[in-house]
């Protein structure tokens, strides 16, 4: 009597990822950089057996991105500068290097909005962004966790990405942009987002970072909204008709400089006038480096939604959570606390890789550690308790 032995064989990283894809009808195929972005997921596991040493490390990253080289190229520029070279292991290092056990990843600008107007390519990115996410989350839980990426403006799609992303793939939360495609998230086409993490029952997270301004101008072709400097110059025909030219410049001031900041504040008075952040009390905002420019601007803002306005300031003191990232200790974030916004409320965040080179990533994290304002155990708080109270039961490495 013979008996035969059957074997199963796991499959591939690309015939998962494609079939799943396939299934949910997305095809990753009309992006010209497929082969490349499923081989970089591939090698993952491989490029992380060997780890840097960590001694000492407690703090919590909440505000990093991952960079593979594919993303990369299809985003050279990123807030008027180069984009950062960046590789798991580098960012370990560096992780390391500054006491860091556990970075929060989500892709930046442009996330999936590398191609305005084309949804099949937009749904297609963001699918192929979580599913890099999702292969360094796994190899290594213990130092990384991540948010999922959204097909915005696409909210049916995105809805649906949510779903997948957190259940199927283990994201702890799903970031957003301060507008895609010069929507903002407080725009009703967002709202079959909102509910369908408000329908999850739990804590849900959702990270708004800035990317650039543009208006959607009415046959909807998106211009850049950066503040521009202009100039006339008069000519005078032979017959004394003057004809009036303009020249437009673009002023030399790069979105990293003041504009993110500004669009933070957009984005957090888009969700509030629309009342996004009562009608969903399930959701908890993560916001970019210390919201910004919106607690200057939050008193004279609030005076346009009187009923609102009390309701509005609970919620940032309660689910809100505002990183570090950029220069905003000391000085920037007691603009929040002016606002009563309590230290719990704070988390550590470097911006790493992007800030490295724009500020000094040190110093960052010293005006935080030397803030003679905070106590040594708010000071605590903000560089890692916060962040398990906000992800608590999501990342058990924590």
């Amino acid at each position: 009597m013979s008996s035969t032995t059957t074997t199963t064989t796991e499959p591939t990283h690309e015939s998962r990822i494609t079939s799943r894809a396939k299934r949910d009808n997305i095809d990753l195929t009309t992006l010209p950089f497929l082969s490349q972005a499923l081989s970089s997921i591939a090698t993952l596991s491989t490029t992380l057996q060997h780890l840097p040493p960590f001694h000492n490390a407690s703090r919590i990253d909440t505000h990093t991105h991952p960079i593979p080289a594919w993303f990369r190229t299809l985003q050279p520029l990123a807030a008027g500068r180069a984009t950062p070279s960046w590789d798991p292991i580098s960012h370990l290092e560096f992780m390391a290097a500054h006491s860091i056990a556990h970075s929060v990843l989500c892709f930046s600008t442009p996330q999936a909005n590398a191609f305005p107007g084309d949804k099949e390519k937009t749904v297609a990115l963001a699918r192929l962004l979580n599913e890099f996410c999702a292969e360094l989350g796994r190899v290594c839980p213990g130092r990384f966790s991540w948010l999922a990426v959204l097909p915005l403006p696409y909210a049916e799609e995105a809805a649906r990405e949510v779903a997948y992303a957190l259940d199927v793939l283990g994201a702890v939360g799903v970031g957003v942009l301060s507008n895609h495609e010069g929507w903002y998230p407080g725009d009703d086409r967002f709202v079959p987002v909102w509910e369908a993490l408000q329908k999850r029952g739990g804590r849900e997270v959702v990270f708004i970072h800035p990317t650039d301004p543009v208006l959607r101008l009415e046959g909807g072709a998106l211009v850049d909204s950066k503040p521009c400097k202009s100039f006339c110059c008069g000519v005078l025909g032979g017959d004394g008709w003057g004809v009036l030219l303009t020249m437009v410049i673009v002023a030399p001031l790069r979105s990293g400089l003041g504009e993110f900041y500004f669009e933070t504040a957009r984005a957090i008075s888009s969700i509030t006038a629309n009342r996004t952040i009562i009608k969903f009390p399930n959701i908890h905002w993560r916001v970019s480096h210390g919201a910004g420019a919106f607690p200057d601007i939050q008193d004279r803002f609030l005076l346009g939604f009187p009923r609102d306005a009390e309701e509005a300031r609970r919620i940032y003191a309660e689910r809100f959570w505002y990183d570090s990232a950029g220069p905003v200790y000391p000085r920037q974030i007691k603009g929040l606390m002016a606002h009563g916004v309590p230290v719990s409320q704070f988390v550590f965040g470097t911006d790493y890789p992007y800030g490295i080179g724009f500020w000094d990533v040190d110093a960052n994290i010293n005006g935080l550690a030397d803030a003679d304002f905070l106590s040594a155990e708010e000071k605590e708080g903000v560089f890692y308790g916060n962040a398990k109270e906000l992800w608590k039961g999501k990342i058990p490495e924590l």
